[in-house]
């Protein structure tokens, strides 16, 4: 057994006296809590098929333990991380290693809330600040520094951050600060919100500084954020919008490396959205501009490094998976082509859903019901009139080529008590070169999908689904896709998935997934053996490029 495997062990067996002992002696004061979550993958040596070759560890494993204890309005906290012997491919290399990476003390009552140590903060939608972690995507962007929230009434809120974001097992150069606050108008002005609906605003502000000392003449090197948000909700209205600007700063290109010009640019995002419902209905609008409103805490940052804000893709977000083989990603900030010549610098669109419920014993919802749900979203790229970022107006932005396009349409519907359908069709066109760095800008594809849900006796159903893919311009050509489910609730669920890509003359391959998990309490344990296909792996618009493999994987979530 080597090192980490002792260490994490000897962690495991203590969180787990330490929690035998807490359940023994219910007249203790406080509170543990944690979780432990690794995911592991052993890799075949080698997958002609998928052209994958096993990297030098063909074991590795990306482990999670996490403690809080709380009494009386005060907590602390752990997390300690373990990537041994290497992390699993497609996740940051610095993360490789292990040690506790964040650590904090809290103060908490009615009114004040104050943390000293690593937290996770969010100003308003994340436009101008947020900080996050999600394992599945590699991003724990924690600020270790101290933060204050004051509430003196159910009206107002108020934040302030000081601070560095986290980065692996260190911090970034970046420093960052800000301020945030909430208001309730309505209940600041005693107005009866039954009658006259709710008005809220918002304002926040952030400024970031790292120094420079590089050959770029009178860099920023100290930037500022502010955002203004209001909202307005009545019975079943709701409309919200926010506008956000940062002043200038340098470009950088996609590498994260600094452009050698003597021009400086600065960035705003203007978002609008609205939320009607009635008579068995809901719309949804949201229109976006964005102008050079990536940003992270280091000029040197690229992926998901040191994110400073966040900017939702505001698509749909998909649960099947050839659905997920063209997802759009944000481009929100200066892309460049080679030599330096400016490609684009934002993004204009939006997106429209309707959602119609069909009661039960209407004409077209029958004895069960129906459920239609339909999506529109588009995307445009906003570049520069010229293409040399030097001679270029700031403000003579004009929409370019389309970035992303899609439109779904979703049907539900029970025909008995124990059986569900579900059908969906997807069109889209898909800017592979703007969004992945290479490709077609006119990937056109279509998509078909059809699932259902069949309940056996009690606590035993099975759910499947066949999938495919027409594509155009794109060399990997069609696929197609099938998944069988079958579940013990409340124990068991086994699975069996194919993806194969078979519409082209390169190489035709299946992408299989055999496995099974297991359920107990707050346990859970999954085993699968099979295929990866290479693409981006995204979240919410926030994407990781999952490069393809092969081999056997295992999950193990605990918590208390």
């Amino acid at each position: 057994m080597n090192k980490f495997s002792l260490l994490f062990a000897s962690l495991l067996l203590m969180l787990c006296t330490i929690n035998a002992q807490s359940e023994k002696n219910k007249k203790d004061k406080g509170k543990l809590s944690g979780s432990i979550e690794s995911n592991s993958q052993y890799y075949n040596e080698k997958d002609d098929d998928i052209g994958f070759i096993a990297p030098y560890n063909r074991f590795r494993s990306n482990n999670y333990i996490k403690l809080d204890y709380t009494i009386k309005g005060v907590s602390v906290g752990v997390q300690y991380e373990a990537y041994e012997p290497d992390v699993i491919l497609g996740y940051p290399e610095n993360l490789k290693g292990n040690g506790i990476t964040n650590y904090y003390a809290a103060y908490n009552s009615k009114k004040i809330s104050a943390t000293i140590g690593h937290f996770y903060e969010q100003f308003g939608s994340g436009l101008l600040l947020r900080s996050w972690e999600d394992r599945q995507l590699g991003i724990n962007n924690a600020i270790f520094g101290t933060r204050l929230i004051f509430s003196p009434n159910d009206a107002m809120t108020f934040k302030a951050i000081y601070g560095k974001k986290r980065d692996a097992y260190s911090f970034g150069e970046g420093l960052i600060w800000g301020a945030d606050a909430d208001l309730n108008l309505s209940k600041l002005l005693k107005q009866d919100e039954q009658k006259k609906g709710t008005i809220t605003t918002g304002f926040s502000y952030v400024g970031k500084h790292e120094d420079y000392d590089g050959v770029v003449a009178n860099l920023p090197q100290t930037v500022h954020l502010f955002s203004v948000k209001t909202g307005y909700q009545k019975s079943n209205f709701i409309l919200n919008a926010e506008y956000a600007f940062r002043t200038n700063d340098c470009a950088i290109n996609d590498l994260g490396k600094v452009i050698n010009t003597n021009k400086f640019f600065n960035g705003n995002v203007l978002q609008l959205g609205a939320t009607i419902t009635g008579n068995n209905s809901a719309w949804n609008f949201t229109l976006r501009q964005a102008k050079n409103f990536g940003m992270y805490t280091d000029r040197s940052a690229k992926l998901n490094q040191l994110l400073l804000n966040y900017v939702p893709a505001l698509t749909k977000q998909q649960h099947y998976s050839l659905a997920n083989i063209y997802v759009y990603n944000p481009q929100v900030r200066f892309s460049f082509l080679p030599g330096n010549l400016l490609n684009s610098t934002g993004e204009i669109g939006g997106q429209f859903e309707w959602l119609k419920t069909f009661p039960k014993n209407s004409k077209l919802g029958g004895k069960y019901g129906m459920q239609l749900n339909v999506h529109f979203s588009y995307y445009a790229a906003l570049a520069f009139d010229g293409t040399d970022v030097n001679t270029a107006k700031m403000y003579s932005f004009k929409p370019a080529n389309t970035n992303f396009r899609d439109f779904n349409i979703e049907v539900k519907k029970s025909w008995n008590k124990n059986f569900k359908t579900y059908f969906t069709y997807i069109n889209s066109l898909y800017n592979q070169k703007q969004v992945e760095g290479f490709g077609s800008d006119n990937v056109q594809s279509n998509i078909l999908i059809a699932e259902g849900i069949v309940k056996l006796k009690k606590g035993h159903s099975i759910k499947a689904d066949i999938q495919h893919l027409w594509v155009e311009n794109d060399y990997r050509g069609n696929w197609a896709a099938a998944t069988i489910e079958y579940a013990i609730a409340p124990m068991f669920n086994f699975f069996v998935t194919d993806m194969y890509n078979y519409g082209n003359d390169i190489k035709k391959a299946h992408y299989y997934n055999v496995g099974a998990s297991i359920t107990k309490g707050t346990t859970r344990l999954m085993i699968s053996y099979g295929r990866q296909r290479e693409g981006l792996l995204c979240v919410g618009g926030v994407c990781r490029l999952v490069p393809a493999s092969s081999g056997l994987s295992m999950s193990l979530n605990y918590s208390f």
